[in-house]
């Protein structure tokens, strides 16, 4: 009896706990649990590259870690994929793994940023910044390449995207001594 009571508390606790786990799982970014694919691959003796081309297969394959969209595009960019998964092995943030791929890669800015939300779709703010910043992509096609990623470009901050505010000066300013211009800063009615 004491036995069964023992039994029944462990697997309630087991039952209880198990959302939880999948919960914290589930928060995991895509690109570190590749991350953490290859890495194992390569600690255990096999070669960057091989190592990254078996991993970007297996998760393709077997439907891993990305959603229907994700998995569509990169499936689409095989090649620019494995390269950005051999960038995983010494990369290990959508930040990190943006700026390699852009300085790695240059000849395809949109690609690498699509691939890199598509591993860290939290860090898309961030990773749609850099991109904007580095001057490797417009405005728009930073927000091309997050909606080919799957991500809401609604979530997607102008600050962000490196937008340096308006171009425009108040009316006024330069027309008079006040002004950068000279004169004060009441305009001419001539």
């Amino acid at each position: 009896m004491r036995n069964s009571a023992l039994l029944s508390l462990f697997v309630s606790a087991l039952l209880l706990l198990s959302p939880i786990s999948h919960a914290q799982e589930s928060s995991v970014a895509p690109g570190t649990k590749v991350r953490g694919l290859l890495v194992s691959e390569v600690e255990a003796g096999k070669e960057l590259s091989a190592a990254s081309s078996e991993v970007s297969s297996t998760v393709l394959s077997e439907g891993l870690y990305f959603d229907a969209t994700g998995r569509t595009y990169l499936e689409q960019n095989r090649s620019s994929y494995e390269s950005m998964v051999t960038l995983l092995n010494e990369n290990a943030s959508g930040f990190e793994i943006t700026i390699a791929g852009l300085e790695t890669m240059p000849e395809i800015p949109a690609q690498v940023v699509t691939i890199a939300m598509i591993f860290f779709p939290e860090s898309a703010d961030e990773i749609y910044s850099i991109a904007s910043q580095m001057g490797m992509l417009s405005e728009d096609d930073a927000l091309l390449a997050a909606i080919n990623a799957g991500i809401d470009p609604t979530t997607l901050t102008a600050t962000a995207a490196g937008a340096n505010g308006n171009d425009f000066s108040p009316l006024g300013v330069g027309t008079g001594a006040a002004g950068a211009g000279g004169g004060d800063t009441t305009v001419s009615a001539n």
